[in-house]
């Protein structure tokens, strides 16, 4: 993807004003890019939640990447205001809050590009859903011949809800697994700047492993800069799918001044990398392509198997040969 196109999609989903239940700015944004794809259709769950799939061809699907539409913010209830998220309630009367109607934002720069780094109000996590986005983008761009979906979710930041939703009554065809796409803390030695992160797990739960060195498989071989490690900072909605039974795994950007909170105190934009950003899609593009044509004997384990196996077989000489010299020593004692 052109580099100003790839810009302008992110300034266009980031700059969009959300919170939590109030996530129809960017669901109307969403349903608008989609309509310019061809291959790519979209319907809406009983709770909001939108389901969009890429389909050229006939290949099954495997995958569904996933993202939140809602960010911490204010609502207005019933006469009442109420801070929905997770920031520190020392930091909520410390900055000017901007209202959309019924809910409101901190008043920060709905984006900016500047030495390779995105600043935005909204990292979290509408950077996962531009990026489901681009990759549908990329897969039209290149009449890739394979069916993948994404699911744009609500109200996450007060508990998965829109995911748990979905998981009770999870609607993807058999054998789709669940891969969310987050921005995070750093943890676990990964840095910004060096690649989206493939979680093993994250604070509650670890992730399906199968699903996981998919992941890793696509990187590695597509040479993708990407990190591995265990995000132990927050929980994110591939641990709601994995409670309910849905094979998942999850992706991350690490993210500066998580929630609008830099490290001291304050509130201010939160930051993401324009080169993790970028290989993010590259890399659930190429999972996506990979997954497409890929036997299950092309799997990591598959492979990682086969050399055990072989291992297996070619030390049997020295089994054999070790359980003679057992026999040749027990006689001797009984001797």
């Amino acid at each position: 993807m052109h580099h100003q196109t790839f810009v302008s999609l992110f300034r266009d989903v980031l700059s969009t004003p959300t919170a939590p239940f109030h996530e129809y700015h960017v669901a109307k944004l969403i349903r608008e890019k989609i309509s310019e794809m061809p291959h790519v259709s979209v319907e809406e769950d009983k709770f909001g939640n939108l389901i969009a799939k890429y389909q050229l061809g006939r290949k099954k699907p495997r995958l569904a990447f996933a993202a939140h539409m809602d960010h911490p913010g204010w609502v207005k209830f019933k006469g009442e205001e109420e801070f929905l998220g997770g920031v520190p309630k020392d930091r909520l009367d410390t900055h000017k809050v901007e209202w959309f109607g019924d809910f409101g934002m901190w008043k920060l720069k709905p984006f900016e590009l500047k030495d390779g780094i995105i600043h935005s109000r909204v990292c979290d996590d509408l950077v996962g859903c531009a990026a489901i986005l681009a990759m549908f983008m990329e897969l039209e761009a290149n009449k890739v011949e394979t069916t993948v979906y994404g699911l744009f979710t609500r109200a996450e930041e007060v508990g998965f809800i829109g995911s748990i939703e979905m998981a009770k009554k999870w609607p993807m065809p058999r054998g789709v697994c669940f891969v969310s796409l987050e921005t995070s803390a750093p943890r676990g030695g990964a840095e910004q700047g060096k690649g989206p992160v493939i979680r093993v797990g994250d604070r509650i739960s670890v992730f399906d492993d199968a699903v996981t060195a998919e992941l890793v498989d696509a990187g590695t071989e597509e040479k993708i800069e990407h990190q591995r490690a265990l995000l132990d900072g927050g929980a994110c909605e591939a641990t709601a799918m994995n409670l309910y039974g849905v094979p998942a795994a999850g992706i991350s950007i690490i993210l500066g001044n998580y929630h609008n909170c830099p490290p001291k105190k304050g509130i201010s934009e939160e930051y993401v990398s324009l080169a993790d950003a970028k290989n993010l899609v590259k890399l659930i593009t190429a999972t996506t392509v990979r997954m497409g044509v890929a036997k299950a004997s092309d799997s990591s384990k598959a492979k990682l198997r086969k050399r055990l196996e072989k291992r297996v077989r070619d030390h049997r000489k020295f089994e054999k040969a070790a359980a003679k010299g057992w026999q040749v020593s027990l006689s001797e004692e009984d001797q």
